[in-house]
């Protein structure tokens, strides 16, 4: 114990140090990933913009540190190189649970010492609820009803573990210092399930919370609709509906949200437009499951969005009876900032749906590209791409050797069932910066997986 306490009292930054201490509230051997601690970091105020880097990119530095050190562990389950999911040794996390209680990070049940129930920040005055199994648990006030107009001096309420949320209006609406209200997914399971009884705690929820800054429903079920008073939450930089599989649409105002940097509704299927608006999100730097629908039903195009200067990372879901013409398609390359981009193609997609065969061009900088349920068998221009990942369709080649992005590093091609690539040792050669490569369910019988360059040397 003494041992891990001088390597937390050694780590660095008091900005480090309040990143780790976040991971004492997590159940042991818990999956995490790692853009909702990110998305939870920013909204807590732990991280923010430094220079030119992004308050993002400034989480994922401290997120690498914080593996780099052994202090968190990647999961074992995941082989991407990339370690989007992580956990805490058991040990590690007995440790951190006497330095937050030491520290005055956290309160804690006097029962069970090693639960944490509410978070207390060391340096600031407000609190943090959260909500674990059996409901609400923090603060003694928060519990009673007889005083419903009582203003409550906390500024996240974080869902642990509660995956039935009955959640009474007025209780949120009394939190007028909300920073972070985080009631979805953030573990990583397949299996894991939220609901709520009803989603009326959402209304007028924009009238009284001007400081909240991230709101998560991700994964959360019963929720069709997010009110219009939503678009009032003017302090509001996160958005993360993903998954929300009943969600059916946005608000058509959602261009008052001038502060938000990033709107994600990957994964909620029953939306088929895009509200017209979403390009005046001058902040927008991530924009996930932005849907490309009939013409009836689409006001907003690709092209709209190459006025978004500060966008990084986008997704594009081409859903049932989309027409996209090679002008629209090839309007990509002038959003100029984009470095990661994800295609997806709906199960009832047909290239047929097109007059003409489309040509898609990317930006300069991409350096992710993905695309998933390709229906062409010609694969676009790479130019400098790192990470190339091609997931189910119809493609058939890479391409000539000549035209092979030699600076690729990680390449994923799975249930390419008519894909035809050769063998490994051509792949190798081919591919000579390639440091993981996952070629499981395509047609040739001889690609295979490998993670590291050590095992690349010994093929």
């Amino acid at each position: 114990m003494k041992n891990l306490q001088l390597s937390y009292h050694n780590i660095g930054s008091l900005q480090l140090k309040l990143c780790f201490l976040s991971f004492a509230l997590f159940p042991g051997d818990s999956i995490i990933k790692k853009r909702s601690l990110i998305y939870w970091w920013i909204g807590e105020g732990f991280v923010s913009n430094r220079g030119d880097k992004t308050a993002e990119q400034v989480g994922e530095e401290l997120y690498d540190k914080l593996i780099k050190q052994g202090l968190i562990e990647p999961d074992d389950n995941d082989p991407s190189p990339l370690i989007n999911r992580c956990k805490i040794n058991p040990c590690i996390r007995y440790m951190l649970i006497s330095l937050a209680r030491e520290a005055g990070f956290f309160y804690f049940n006097s029962e069970n010492e090693t639960s944490p129930e509410v978070l207390r920040k060391c340096c600031f005055s407000s609190s943090r609820l959260h909500l674990i199994l059996g409901g609400a648990v923090g603060l003694p006030e928060l519990a009673k009803d007889e005083e419903p107009n009582k203003d409550i001096d906390v500024s996240t309420v974080f869902n642990v573990n509660q995956q039935y949320l009955r959640l009474q209006p007025q209780w949120l609406l009394n939190m007028k210092k909300l920073a972070v209200l985080q009631l979805g997914r953030w573990l990583h399971s397949p299996n894991y399930h939220i609901e709520v009884h009803d989603q009326s705690f959402l209304n007028d929820f924009g009238d009284h919370h001007k400081h909240l800054k991230f709101l998560s429903l991700q994964g959360i079920s019963r929720i069709t609709t997010l009110p219009d008073s939503i678009v009032k939450l003017v302090s509001l930089e996160i958005l993360d509906l993903r998954a929300c599989h009943n969600l059916e649409k946005l608000p058509e105002d959602i261009a008052s949200l001038k502060k938000l940097t990033h709107l994600d509704v990957s994964e909620c299927y029953l939306i088929d437009r895009m509200p017209k608006g979403i390009e005046k999100l001058s902040s927008l730097q991530v924009l996930k499951g932005f849907v490309i629908g009939t013409a009836r039903k689409n006001p907003c195009k690709i092209s709209d969005l190459k006025i978004l200067t500060k966008l990084r990372r986008l997704s594009i879901y081409i859903g049932r009876g989309a027409v996209i013409t090679s002008a629209e398609s090839a309007s990509l390359k002038y959003v100029a900032s984009l470095c990661s981009l994800t295609i997806s193609w709906g199960v009832t997609y047909s290239a047929a749906h097109s007059r003409a065969s489309v040509e898609w061009d990317f930006p300069q900088r991409l350096e992710k590209l993905e695309l998933i349920g390709m229906p062409e068998k010609r694969m676009p221009d790479w130019k400098n791409v790192k990470k190339l990942y091609i997931i189910g369709g119809k493609v058939m080649s890479l391409g000539p050797l000549q035209q092979i992005n030699r600076s690729v590093e990680i390449l994923r091609l799975k249930h390419l069932q008519e894909l035809r690539i050769g063998n490994i040792e051509d792949m190798l050669k081919k591919f000579p910066q390639l440091i993981y490569f996952d070629g499981r369910n395509c047609a040739d019988g001889d690609m295979l997986w490998y993670k590291s360059r050590e095992f690349k040397k010994g093929l």
